[in-house]
């Protein structure tokens, strides 16, 4: 029985011509396997890559956004910094302008002062004899208007009121 199983099994079996065409046909299939297997692995290794890149890429544009406001904030800053320094410094000039002409003007006036006190009468004594009843008038005095006539002043004078002259004694 063996043998007849045996010879049944090699009558079933192709011929090795055939077996080797079909080893081979296997192999081939085997190598379009392998292939497929590794395009599948390099198209999803590649779609990580992808997805990594673009990862990647959207980071270093969050990055390069936030760089660029961070440096238009300092460069708003700094701008602001150097108009307030240019304005302080304007202030100081104008203030030291200020400062000069009041100097100027207080020394001219100090100058004009001394001029004054040079060109002055030399002070009289204090005591002077009383004044002679002649030389004040008792008469009232006038006061001449717009059209040229005279008239009796409203208010009273030191001239005009004896109780109202002054008196050094």
């Amino acid at each position: 029985m063996e043998g007849t199983s045996a010879a049944a099994n090699s009558s079933s079996l192709p011929p090795p011509s055939r077996r080797l065409s079909q080893i081979r046909r296997r192999k081939k299939k085997t190598r379009e396997d392998m292939f497929s297997e590794i395009m599948q692995s390099s198209r999803s290794d590649r779609a990580h890559l992808n997805e990594w890149k673009e990862t990647v890429s959207k980071y270093r544009k969050e990055v390069r956004e936030r760089e660029e406001r961070r440096d238009q904030r300092e460069e708003r800053r700094d701008q602001r910094e150097e108009r307030r320094d240019d304005r302080d410094e304007r202030w100081r000039q104008e203030d030291q302008r200020m400062k000069d002409a009041t100097l100027g003007l207080l020394r001219r006036l100090v100058e004009v002062q001394e001029r004054l006190l040079e060109n002055r009468l030399p002070l009289q004594p204090l005591f002077h004899p009383p004044p002679s009843p002649c030389s004040v008038s008792s008469s009232p005095r006038r006061v001449r208007t717009r059209g040229g006539r005279l008239r009796t002043p409203s208010h009273s004078t030191p001239v005009d009121s004896p109780s109202k002259r002054l008196s050094f004694f």
